[in-house]
């Protein structure tokens, strides 16, 4: 289990789920799922990344992804949560196939990616990775984690609704349920989403958490800074999680620019150019060759968000452990790169081709290797990279979620 400061973490715990009745009459305590990421962070010392859309919630230490959820027990010791969305993924066509099996390893295949391109971004090693659930149940709330892993899609084989063996892949219907043997999964294929089964003990790390019977008058108490006693006669702790999120009060072309991987005019990927740039002709190139490509319209509506061209500067990548030295170049100012190009595309491509090995960058491109599309990039969940203005003129840059730079480009 990630060590954590327990004392803090039950103590705010007991202090949210007191106001439980403000939005419920249940006997279940109601615990909102930010507020438990926040938690997390506050008593772990992890980063939090909740706002960041990617496969992890917090960052522990250097290289331990986590994935914080929240979700009700019921009466069991098991429940099945969402772990991923594929929307975008969907309205590409890329589940488009009648097979059920080939459609289940699509769907093992999108997770995958998805999951080992963030870690790459971050520098998240995967096999120290875990989930971290709060369940609610009657009375209080469980601790439960266990390894975040990857679907094994070499052992995948069909279940029927009930999580029992199925003879093969025909069965109707609007989900799909399966194993890789060693969790449990359903795919529902009208909203795009894919679920996973958490076993737990409902005894094991057990957290009683009571209940005021009268919400608003214990907030009248509070603004009257009124003594507080629980309905078990324990004094409620002092509550306080200051933890802010760092995007709150950023400023679009002030703060921060998003730089599109593609080409805003055709949702194209150029095939020589950009991440792509080891592909060029002319002189020989390298594998992992690449640059971030700065449209013009960034120049227009926020000039001087950047040094003038040619003029080095720090740049930051997502892990915080190593600098780069920067620069925008080419004419027009067309592109963001690091003094050797290959630092910044040994990023970028090891984040959007996860399964590219290490030893191919900077080597004499490969047959197997082929250009990137704007495929590649929905298959990762990503299609931009967010570029923050720091202190000191230094800049952090770290992947944004699709539709980011439209978004931006209408903000400025």
């Amino acid at each position: 289990m990630i060590e954590r400061d327990t004392a803090t973490y039950d103590s705010l715990l007991r202090s949210v789920a007191t106001l439980s009745g403000l939005f419920s009459q249940s006997d279940i305590p109601y615990i909102d799922s930010r507020f438990v990421e926040k938690l997390f962070v506050l008593t772990t010392g992890a980063r939090d990344l909740g706002r960041a859309d990617k496969s992890f919630d917090a960052l522990v230490g250097k290289d331990t992804g986590v994935g914080i959820k929240t979700f009700v027990g019921g009466e069991g010791t098991a429940k099945i949560e969402k772990i991923a969305e594929f929307t975008s993924l969907a309205r590409e066509g890329y589940f488009r196939v009648a097979d059920r099996k080939r459609l289940v390893r699509r769907i093992a295949r999108a997770r995958n990616d998805r999951v080992m391109s963030n870690a790459r971004e971050l520098r998240i090693n995967l096999s120290k990775c875990v989930y971290h659930c709060l369940i609610r149940i009657s009375g209080g709330a469980v601790v439960h984690e266990e390894p975040y892993s990857l679907v094994d899609d070499s052992n995948l084989s069909p279940l029927d609704a009930r999580g029992r063996p199925a003879d093969d892949w025909t069965f109707p219907g609007g989900k799909i349920h399966f194993t890789d043997g060693h969790s449990r999964y359903s795919y529902s294929i009208s909203k795009n989403v894919l679920m996973k089964q958490f076993k737990f003990s409902r005894t094991s790390n057990f957290i009683r958490l009571e209940i005021h019977p009268d919400p608003l008058a214990l907030l009248d108490a509070l603004v009257g800074r009124s003594p507080l006693v629980l309905p078990g006669g324990s004094s409620l702790p002092p509550f306080s999680l200051d933890i802010d999120d760092e995007e709150n009060d950023e400023v679009p072309g002030r703060d921060y620019v998003v730089l599109p991987l593609y080409s805003p005019a055709g949702r194209e990927v150029h095939p020589k150019s950009g991440i792509n740039q080891w592909n060029a002709g002319g002189r020989a190139r390298k594998f992992g060759e690449a640059y971030v490509p700065v449209p013009a319209l960034v120049h227009k509506k926020v000039p001087g968000f950047f040094p003038p061209r040619d003029r080095h500067f720090v740049l930051v990548l997502p892990d915080g452990f190593k600098v780069h030295r920067a620069k925008i170049c080419q004419q027009g100012g067309k592109a963001l790169m690091t003094e050797s190009n290959i630092e910044l595309g040994r990023w970028l491509i090891s984040v959007v081709d996860p399964s590219v090995s290490s030893s191919d960058f900077g080597q004499v491109p490969k047959a197997r290797h082929r250009p990137y599309t704007y495929r590649d990039l929905v298959a990762i969940g990503s299609d931009s990279v967010i570029v923050r203005r720091g202190k000191r003129g230094a800049f952090k840059i770290e992947f944004a979620p699709l539709g980011a730079y439209e978004a931006f480009a209408q903000a400025i």
